[in-house]
């Protein structure tokens, strides 16, 4: 996930310093990272936007009117100066309708949706040291309260960007074979204890997504030189000069790559981990190494060079698929139906074009476009 962090006024004059809060914005991102690292997926920062002297638009009262706004202005001005995957806009304002922040459900990659707002606690007087397992870090740690409050937050949203639902009491979810003495990240918030790892319910979520082709933006590795903060071996990126990348010495497990000087052992000509190479060495020249993900997806092959996998391809958008009843568009199908099922689980079945029209105008509880009670 190429991401970009937005520091609004507010919470910048809780550290009215520019290199402070590109530092903790940093640091928030490496603990984001942590949390997604046990799924599979990757949290790279590009960028962290501080309004210093204003914000861009007007952020307080509601958190879904100040959402729609940010994402409005993340797609009109941020996205044409900065492409990226996601935006995460962090905010000192406090909101009158959710405890935490918001964010789209199921949005990634989408242009016009892909984005969350979270509000960011107070600075600590005394910042209260957590007992954390070891961490990649990209800056040095501090780990205030607040500061793990507010990554648990982010992750929280952007899980939602990537179609985790809340891991209510009904889905029967567990996070404590990760960590037994905190909370699931994907928890309804309650501002108070964060959660630490995500729950059994959050990576079938996630699977599913993936599934309908919501990650369809989400499998090129970023340029090292796009990365935010100082580059250095161990972080698990592959940057310049380097030959690979597998963490820290106590972390890697990586037998092609060596930890101290992320260079390729003598003999190794890849590194394990990446898409076309298999015992250190490269894998041929036709060998399948992305499978497609639906009708409108493409497979990609190994080119006998790159140790990488090929950018990911799919149909035009436009294409029709589901036997002609809908259009491909960013490799999914994107039927009626199933983005219904995506939204409500897998026995939610659309209403019809005429239930649609003659309910919804009349913005009642039986059909209405607002926000329920429950959210």
């Amino acid at each position: 996930v190429e991401l970009v962090m937005v520091v609004d006024h507010a919470a910048f004059q809780n550290y009215p310093n520019l290199q402070r809060v590109r530092t903790r914005a940093l640091e928030i991102a490496n603990q984001v990272d942590v949390f997604f690292q046990p799924l599979g997926v990757r949290v790279a920062l590009l960028a962290v936007e501080v309004w210093s002297e204003g914000d861009r638009f007007a952020v307080g009262g509601s958190a879904r009117a100040a959402l729609e706004r940010f994402l409005r202005w993340r797609q009109e001005e941020l996205l044409p100066r900065l492409p990226h995957d996601n935006a995460q806009l962090l905010t000192g304002a406090h909101f009158e309708d959710v405890a935490v922040g918001m964010s789209a459900q199921a949005s990634m990659c989408s242009p016009a949706r892909s984005g969350g707002v979270s509000m960011v606690s107070t600075p600590c007087p005394h910042p209260v040291p957590l007992h954390l397992p070891t961490l990649t870090p990209l800056v040095p740690q501090d780990h205030s309260v607040s500061a793990l409050i507010v990554a648990s937050t982010v992750a929280h949203q952007l899980g939602h960007n990537l179609g985790m639902r809340h891991d209510s009491a009904g889905r029967f979810c567990d996070c404590s074979d990760q960590r037994q003495d905190r909370g699931c990240i994907m928890a309804p918030p309650t501002g108070l204890t964060p959660g630490l790892s995500f729950s059994n319910c959050s990576q079938q979520d996630l699977e599913r997504s993936l599934r309908w082709g919501q990650g369809w933006c989400l499998s090129n590795v970023p340029e090292p030189q796009r990365l935010a903060g100082s580059p250095f071996c161990g972080n698990r990126f592959l940057e310049p000069g380097e030959g690979c990348d597998c963490g820290l010495s106590l972390e890697c497990t990586d037998p092609c790559c060596n930890s101290s000087t992320c260079q390729l052992v003598p003999g190794a000509a890849c590194a394990t981990g990446d898409a076309c190479c298999q015992d250190c060495q490269l894998l041929r020249a036709g060998h399948p190494c992305r499978e497609p993900l639906g009708e409108c997806d493409l497979p990609e092959f190994c080119d006998g060079v790159s140790p990488h996998c090929p950018p990911d391809t799919f149909l035009q958008d436009g294409q029709p698929c589901a036997r002609g009843r809908a259009s491909c568009y960013g490799g999914a199908c994107a039927t009626y139906e199933g983005q219904c099922q995506q939204l409500l689980g897998t026995g939610a079945s659309p209403v019809s074009s005429s239930c649609v029209a003659s309910l919804n105008a009349k913005g009642d509880k039986r059909g209405h476009c607002g926000q329920l009670p429950n959210g």
